[in-house]
């Protein structure tokens, strides 16, 4: 038998085990006043959510966080920490807009199953049946795109992009220049065959959608997804300027706590991979949407998890199904990238949902940290301990 003692696991058993002790002497014994104990355990939950964003603070040091913890039945926990920008000591706002980068693939992904669903495409459809030019197109269905089993090499990691985007942060790219950097490499491997993580999947779909729509990409999240859900502080950006106030991105040396500006870059360099911005608030309510399936049937639901496999690359999630990650018993999707990092997950056995915003990304050795990830895991022991 193999014991997988992965260091999420120990972290989630260490921060369950070291908070029952305390939540549970928060209890009655029978007979005391409800209302009382209501209050209490609030409370404690409350204090042992400030205690988890702490430890983030003393270990890691980023400059703020914004941190959500939404439970059926209980009062939700929104706050905001530390700076949003360094040099002017301004305070973090609890209504700012961030960058979300990858949990935009969340939104993309629940867009593409919509139209599964009102059958104007199908999952097994060839991504050439859409798309001209993608190296094994005649083999790749938009499904192993959307569970990251294409094997089409990330454009954002070629030598031709990255060029041009270090120089100009701010470069304006369409969907097509952006893929082209991906069609010039070799697929890794046989679609279906394995897991690789790769931002060029989720562009594809994104392209995919606006040929059989007709319409933007943008313009269809918000009238199929934005607005049904309420999402009011939630866009698909066409420039880096956003409503304000929006933090300033950082990396972060999380030895020293020495922080750097970071510049903003254009959503077009990410697309339908990774291009959106939303708000505390908003990413709760889609954390939900996402984990429960609100937005689709309970059979499309159940399929996009069940095509879950194991990852080896990218984001730290066990399993990574259909534009939807699994860490533990949660379903979410996180996000990191040039000064944000985002995480939104969603644990249906206790209608909870934990978000977590952080405007710094780590830079030196611990680059592969997301610290909004650690910081969920921490919360989601709370939300787990009581």
């Amino acid at each position: 038998m193999r014991f997988d003692l992965s260091r999420r696991q120990l972290g989630r058993w260490a921060g369950a085990a070291a908070l029952a002790p305390w939540l549970a002497s928060c209890g009655g014994g029978g007979s005391g006043d409800s209302g009382v104990l209501v209050a209490l355990a609030a409370n404690s939950r409350d204090a042992a959510c400030v205690e988890a964003v702490d430890s983030i603070f003393a270990t890691y040091h980023p400059p703020g966080i914004l941190a959500g913890v939404n439970v059926a039945g209980q009062t939700p926990w929104m706050r905001a920490f530390g700076l949003a920008d360094v040099a002017r000591a301004t305070p973090m706002a609890l209504n700012s807009t961030f960058p979300i980068r990858s949990v935009t693939k969340s939104f993309t992904v629940t867009l593409l199953l919509q139209l599964v669903q009102s059958g104007q495409l199908a999952l097994d459809h060839k991504i050439e049946r859409y798309v001209a030019g993608v190296p094994n197109g005649n083999l790749i269905d938009l499904a192993d795109l959307a569970g990251n089993q294409s094997g089409l090499a990330d454009y954002s990691m070629q030598p031709g992009f990255f060029e041009v985007f270090v120089k100009d942060t701010l470069h304006v790219w369409t969907p097509q220049q952006l893929v082209a950097f991906s069609f010039a490499v070799k697929p890794a491997f046989l679609p279906g065959e394995q897991y690789q993580y790769s931002n060029t999947n989720t562009v594809l779909l994104g392209m995919v959608i606006e040929a059989v729509t007709g319409q933007l990409l943008g313009d269809l999240l918000a009238a199929r997804i934005f607005r049904p859900l309420g999402l009011n502080g939630t866009r698909y950006p066409s420039s880096a300027n956003l409503p304000p106030p929006t933090p300033t991105p950082y990396a972060v040396d999380v030895v020293t706590g020495v922080a750097d500006d970071q510049p903003l870059i254009s959503p077009t360099s990410l697309a339908g991979s990774g291009a959106m911005a939303s708000t505390l608030a908003d990413l709760l309510v889609w954390g939900d949407a996402l984990g429960r399936g609100s937005l689709l049937g309970a059979e499309l639901q159940s399929l996009r998890k069940s095509r879950a496999r194991a990852v080896t690359n990218g984001p730290e999630y066990d399993r990574y199904g259909l534009g939807i990650g699994q860490i533990g018993d949660w379903w979410g999707h996180t996000g990191s990238g040039v000064g944000f990092q985002v995480a939104t997950m969603n644990l249906a056995s206790r209608e909870a949902t934990v978000s977590v915003m952080v405007n710094a990304t780590p830079e030196g050795s611990r680059r592969d940290l997301n610290l909004a990830q650690e910081l969920f895991e921490k919360l989601a022991a709370v939300v787990e301990a009581g």
